[in-house]
């Protein structure tokens, strides 16, 4: 890899530069903060090269029919609906960044939200206006100009790791949402799962190429601490399947417990 396209950070928590190295893969290295336990990437591609790769070619036309018609994929963002709503009193505005295709703000619409959406892909996003006539922008969240305290919810759904500026991101989302009354929900991969712990760079979330952070059920609430938010809970996500046969039971109890032990495949956060 051309070295002249890596950036070097500092921690985006404690906004230091003191890190042990975890391993190395695909030539770049993950490293973990001495002051946070933040796991991050460092150095790492340069932002202008992660937004080029990912506008261009991230939903491909037979990646896009894929998800559309993926059982899968719609029984996830309904999991993922139902329980925001748990946590959320009116269904209101909706913002959902990184929305791809549009399918959970399709479902969101369906079940009374006022749904909102922004997404880098050109594709993704002419898919969701065309098809599902959404009210979505191609782009990053700060080309939107969002009014002050405009959304009831925002979510992001596997995005925040691909983020390169967390602090200026967030203090964005900040801004936008109604304060106290609005819910904030992020959902990434753990980076302090069993499954982690057990593959360390094998593990199938460790692409340090345009996954720049690997959060725990303790930094991430940190990082939303440091931005003003102060009721953050942890989320059950819940495993699904179009078929609740014995394995798959067996597999969601498993999931549960691991849940519940901040060991889970994934962490998601709710947050005002």
């Amino acid at each position: 890899m051309n070295t002249e396209n890596l950036e070097h950070i500092n921690c985006p928590i404690c906004e230091q530069d003191e890190t042990q190295l975890l391993f190395d893969k695909d030539s770049l290295s993950v490293v973990t903060c001495k002051r946070c336990r933040l796991r991050y990437v460092n150095p790492r591609v340069s932002q202008q090269t992660l937004e080029e790769g990912y506008v261009e070619t991230y939903y491909p036309p037979d990646k896009v029919e894929r998800i559309h018609t993926d059982s899968m994929e719609w029984l996830q963002m309904t999991e993922r609906l139902t329980e925001l709503e748990k946590h959320c009193e009116d269904k209101g505005k909706l913002l959902d960044v990184g929305c791809g295709i549009g399918t959970f703000l399709h479902l969101a619409r369906e079940r009374g939200w006022q749904p909102n959406g922004v997404d880098p892909s050109k594709s993704g996003i002419t898919f969701a206006q065309e098809i599902h006539q959404l009210d979505v922008k191609c782009g990053e969240v700060f080309d939107a100009n969002f009014p002050d305290a405009h959304f009831d919810a925002i979510t992001l759904y596997h995005v925040l790791e691909h983020i390169p500026d967390l602090n200026p991101f967030l203090s964005e989302l900040r801004r936008i949402l109604k304060p106290q009354t609005g819910t904030l929900v992020i959902e990434v991969p753990n980076g302090e799962s069993l499954q982690s712990h057990l593959q360390k760079a094998d593990w199938p979330y460790v692409h340090p190429r345009d996954h720049l952070y690997y959060f725990s059920a303790r930094s991430l609430p940190q990082l939303l601490q440091k931005h003003g938010f102060r009721d953050i809970t942890l989320g059950k996500p819940r495993r699904v399947s179009p078929t609740a046969n014995l394995r798959f039971r067996l597999r969601r109890a498993a999931t549960s417990a691991l849940v519940r032990l901040h060991l889970g495949t994934v962490i998601r956060v709710y947050a005002s």
